[in-house]
């Protein structure tokens, strides 16, 4: 009879895994304790071939020949992350997110590697500021990478972490309309396409304050243990999600979570599933206002949440939009929407977000360079949005200009008549 492993359970997902495990055989996570960034110079270069599952990349590995390893970011049962340099274009700076696979069966590790293709392909395509590139896919000796665009901050799990006490509700405000930017971008793709794992580990914070979405998940490809109707984690994922059903107010969901998190310190994966008390029970600081916008994201009926983050995103904007920097108005129609958004929802105007908001700023500057008000730059009344050649002065000024330079024409063109 074979001697019985002992067994112990994730204190994240509570699947049972054997007691010498590291890493949870289903979320990833650490079992018995946090794992920390190594120092470069303890990691060891995998051999050829097939690598173990314990191996890290060593300092400049060189990938592809292509991307040279230079730090690990962090690691878990699926894998690692690494900081590289792109030698193709002047060692630009990347992560390159490796994935390993745990699979013995041959056809079933090569349904897993084209699924992980179909998903990078797919993330590939995605074109939202708020999302990190992806610049590359391929597999090397059994390990699946993704070379993704480098975002320098640190995400808001660590943040909470690290104070201790919960963020201000304008902080969380701003934080909420950038993701529900993100989340309704992915919501009106065709097919729509949900995010399932909305949480603060997942939001990464710059230092100029722009969130980035990060981490679609598609490690889950090359666990062979995993479960595959419950793809999220506990705490944030709602009832639905545990049968196996996700649509966008799914996601709903998870954001009400995350913000309750942030606003309480209170960790949602440490407690009873679907039980969050009133926000202003654990921070009387909140506002009732944004209580009960909170209450109703987190609603276990679907039908008694926000149906769309679009609604959503409405009512946060109207609650305290205008003290963020989440916030502007639309140059075609006036409009207050969060300045993430490429399409206007109410005129429907393409908006390009980085250079409407480079305008801005030099508008701000000049206006404050002769003594005007720096806050006309936000264009509240229409008149000082849009692009330099949308503007009055502008078009007026073309007609003298086109005289001028039509009387100039034909002068040279008699003279060389006359020649």
């Amino acid at each position: 009879m074979p001697e019985l492993v002992p067994q112990i359970n994730c204190p994240s997902c509570h699947t049972p895994n054997d007691e010498e495990n590291r890493f949870c055989c289903d979320c990833g996570k650490p079992l018995k304790a946090a794992v920390t960034v190594q120092p470069m110079g303890a990691v060891t270069q995998p051999a050829s071939g097939y690598a173990p599952p314990s191996t890290l990349l060593a300092p400049s590995t060189l990938l592809q020949e292509r991307y040279r390893i230079t730090q690990l970011v962090g690691q878990g049962g699926m894998g690692a992350i690494y900081l590289a340099n792109d030698t193709r274009f002047s060692s630009k700076v990347c992560i390159v997110k490796e994935m390993l696979d745990h699979f013995t069966d041959p056809e079933q590790r090569e349904i897993a590697t084209q699924n992980f293709y179909r998903e990078a392909d797919l993330l590939a395509n995605l074109d939202h500021n708020a999302i990190p590139e992806v610049y590359d896919r391929f597999t090397e000796a059994n390990r699946h990478y993704l070379v993704m665009e480098y975002i320098q901050g640190t995400d808001l799990e660590q943040r909470m972490h690290e104070s201790m006490a919960p963020f201000d509700e304008k902080s969380v405000i701003g934080w909420a309309i950038q993701c529900c930017d993100v989340l309704s971008y992915l919501h009106h793709q065709k097919p729509p396409i949900i995010y399932r794992d909305m949480k603060p580990a997942n939001l990464i914070l710059t230092h100029f304050g722009k969130i980035y979405l990060v981490d679609f998940g598609i490690a889950r490809f090359f666990n062979p243990q995993a479960r595959g109707t419950m793809i999220g984690t506990q705490g944030y994922a709602p009832p639905e999600q545990y049968r196996g059903q996700v649509e966008q107010r799914t996601d709903i969901y998870a954001l009400g979570a995350t913000m309750h998190y942030l606003l309480t310190n209170r960790d949602p994966q440490n407690e009873a599933p679907f039980s969050f008390p009133p926000v202003r029970q654990l921070n009387n600081e909140v506002s009732e206002a944004l209580e009960s916008i909170i209450t109703k994201m987190l609603e276990p009926e679907l039908e008694r949440r926000y149906q769309t983050c679009d609604e959503l995103l409405a009512e946060l904007i109207l609650l305290g939009g205008h003290e963020t920097g989440a916030v502007r108005n639309c140059p075609h129609c006036g409009v207050r929407i969060s300045r993430g958004r490429q399409f206007c929802p109410s005129c429907k105007g393409y908006i390009a977000a980085h250079h409407t908001s480079t305008y801005d700023k030099i508008h701000a500057k000049a206006l404050t360079a002769r003594n005007l008000d720096p806050s006309l730059a936000d264009g509240l009344d229409g008149r000082h949005g849009g692009a330099v050649w949308q503007q009055p002065w502008f078009v007026a000024s073309l007609v003298p200009v086109s005289m001028a330079l039509g009387a100039l024409l034909m002068w040279l063109f008699m003279r060389g008549g006359a020649a």
